[in-house]
């Protein structure tokens, strides 16, 4: 862990995380949410996180929504990976939001995914990743590399429907019952077959929206 670009590992991350409650781990990023009594508090706050990632020479990503600030680390220059310098970013801002009477709100947090299912996903991964400016993403999905839109996931399947699109909805594990509960009214209790992973929920006309849980365990994938 000498170098700044050196990637961690599930277990490194994992033990880091123990002292950084505020944040959780999405795929090659740790990402956090805080929310503030005013907006005003939270545009101070974003100052704050302005000086922080000067004084480190690494920037996270921030969306700024009324009082709550939506925050995004990663190492871009290692192919979107978590490395020492976004667990010294993390640990820096989890003392300043402290100091701030900042509350952690990281359920908030949801991240969602375009999915298609095909035959061949490599007939289809050219196209899209041209037309939309993607890179091939850690996990084999199509990334935005501005991180600003969903990243595009081809699922390969032999026997795709006519409706091949579907969205997958990622929230953190605490809030799973919560969300399917919101869902019961207009989708129903959905195919649960591999709850409390993910459940699938299908519309009049076939399409699917899988919500699914933050992984439990480092590496844990979906297959949705």
């Amino acid at each position: 862990m000498d170098s700044p670009k050196h990637v961690l590992d599930g277990y490194e991350i994992a033990r880091a995380l123990k002292s950084l409650p505020s944040w959780r781990r999405r795929g090659g990023a740790l990402v956090c949410a805080w929310s503030f009594a005013t907006s005003r508090e939270a545009v101070d706050f974003l100052a704050i996180v302005a000086e922080a990632a000067e004084h480190l020479g690494h920037h996270p990503d921030v969306d700024w929504r009324w009082n709550t600030i939506f925050l995004t680390s990663t190492s871009h220059d290692v192919g979107g990976e978590i490395t020492p310098r976004d667990i010294e970013l993390a640990t820096l801002l989890e003392f300043a939001a402290a100091d701030s009477g900042a509350i952690a709100v990281p359920h908030r947090h949801q991240d969602m995914t375009l999915a298609i299912d095909a035959q061949d996903p490599g007939k289809l991964e050219g196209f899209w990743s041209a037309t939309l400016g993607y890179r091939k993403g850690r996990d084999g999905d199509l990334v935005d590399p501005e991180r600003r839109n969903p990243p595009l996931w081809f699922q390969e399947t032999q026997t795709p429907n006519a409706n091949r699109f579907h969205i997958d909805k990622l929230v953190a594990r605490s809030e799973f019952d919560a969300a399917r509960e919101k869902m019961l009214p207009a989708a129903g209790e959905g195919d649960a077959i591999h709850a409390p992973r993910w459940v699938i929920y299908t519309d009049p006309d076939g399409n699917r929206m899988c919500l699914c849980a933050e992984p439990e365990v480092p590496g844990e994938t979906f297959d949705a």
